[in-house]
């Protein structure tokens, strides 16, 4: 039997596959975006507590449709490409303003 925290390893080991998926989701919704992998991930020290922190970084986004933009991403990721539904992706949706302050706190890894 697999332990929980080989699966979950098992998982943040696929990081760049995953972020893949979540690119591939962008775009065809047809959004225009740029995507990074940021936290942990990025900076190589995972934890049995990570996840995989994926930035998309968008020109202008209202605030209150970021959830909604979320939940799409990640059904067409799930439907479309294949993403298991349990991957533990955590999405941070911003506007191209605010680029800078996650630049400035943690390293990123350009995807898309």
């Amino acid at each position: 039997m697999l332990s929980w925290v080989r699966y979950h390893f098992e998982h943040l080991r696929r990081w760049r596959e995953y972020a893949e998926k979540i690119c591939s989701s962008i775009k065809s919704l047809g959004l225009e975006a740029e995507v990074y992998v940021i936290g942990g991930v990025a900076e190589d020290r995972i934890t049995v507590l990570s996840d995989i922190d994926i930035l998309i970084v968008v020109e202008n986004i209202d605030p209150s449709t970021k959830k909604k933009l979320a939940i799409d991403i990640m059904e067409k990721a799930i439907d479309s490409y294949g993403l298991p539904w349990d991957a533990p992706i955590e999405l941070h949706i911003i506007d191209r303003n605010d680029m800078k302050t996650y630049f400035r706190l943690s390293k990123t890894i350009k995807i898309c």
